[in-house]
């Protein structure tokens, strides 16, 4: 098995002209500019979400008022 990995690695190598190392790195860093810029777009639109939670709790409740005057 250690034969088959190292010659798929060394192959890899000579294919495309960098090692395993370089590509963990790589995928690492546009994973974490993914991750951070979905928790930014978040952190920027918080007040938002929150405003449409207050505002849809207080139709709620609007709403179960009314509802308790219909009789």
């Amino acid at each position: 098995m250690d034969t088959i990995v190292n010659n798929a690695s060394t192959t890899f190598s000579n294919a495309v002209g960098f090692q395993w190392n370089d590509v963990i790195v790589w995928m690492k860093s546009l994973l974490l500019l993914v991750i951070g810029s979905g928790l930014g777009l978040l952190q920027i639109l918080l007040p938002y979400i929150i405003a449409l939670i207050v505002i849809g709790a207080i139709v709620y409740f609007l709403y179960r008022a009314f509802r308790f005057f219909r009789h």
